[in-house]
């Protein structure tokens, strides 16, 4: 089992456990961002287990979390209304990202995704920087793979940015992805 924190702290925004009660926040996100997130990750807004509601589906989530079976965190806006964040609602779901031990031994996955107000700040690239951090902080882990479609260009600049190397695509059920790998040796 990894060792994660429960809080990570990024600029204007903080990572946490999601939580049952964050249902109607994250509703709100995806009413704003649908067009947004379903071009690139349908299964974020649907969610990959029919007929679960987002509270059932968050509730998991956070069960996930605590027992050490993946680390899925909310991003939420910790900018307080003023003029540089003028719409800015502290508390407000920015979007979400999360550690997957699902690709095979000594490796994780990082996913993340954004709501469209928050692109163009580097949310994304140091949510998946404090991942990595977490990841490599483990003695465990060895690899580190981040995914994204092959057209989602601003997905695919935070892999190169924290020094991944593009190895190829492969077919998963949601589609064919472009697959970034970082290992323990890359630094």
């Amino acid at each position: 089992m990894l060792i994660v924190p429960d809080t990570i702290v990024l600029p204007g925004a903080r990572m946490r456990p999601w939580h049952a009660t964050d249902a109607p926040a994250l509703a709100a996100a995806f009413a704003r961002n649908d067009a947004h997130l379903r071009r690139w990750t349908p299964w974020v807004i649907d969610g990959r287990v029919p007929g679960q509601s987002l509270s059932d589906r968050l509730a998991a989530h956070a069960a996930a979390f605590h027992e050490g079976r993946e680390w899925v965190y909310g991003i939420v806006d910790t900018r307080e209304d003023d003029e540089t964040a003028h719409e800015a609602r502290t508390g407000a779901v920015l979007g979400g990202c999360g550690l997957y031990p699902r690709i095979g031994p000594a490796a994780v996955e990082i996913g993340y995704w954004l709501a469209v107000e928050a692109m163009g700040r580097g949310l994304a690239t140091a949510a998946a920087e404090a991942l990595v951090r977490v990841a490599f902080g483990n003695d465990t882990v060895e690899r580190v793979e981040i995914r994204c479609a092959p057209g989602n260009v601003a997905s695919a600049r935070v892999p190169a940015r924290l020094g991944f190397r593009h190895v190829g695509s492969l077919t998963e059920p949601a589609g064919i992805v472009d697959v970034w790998v970082r290992t323990r040796l890359d630094g």
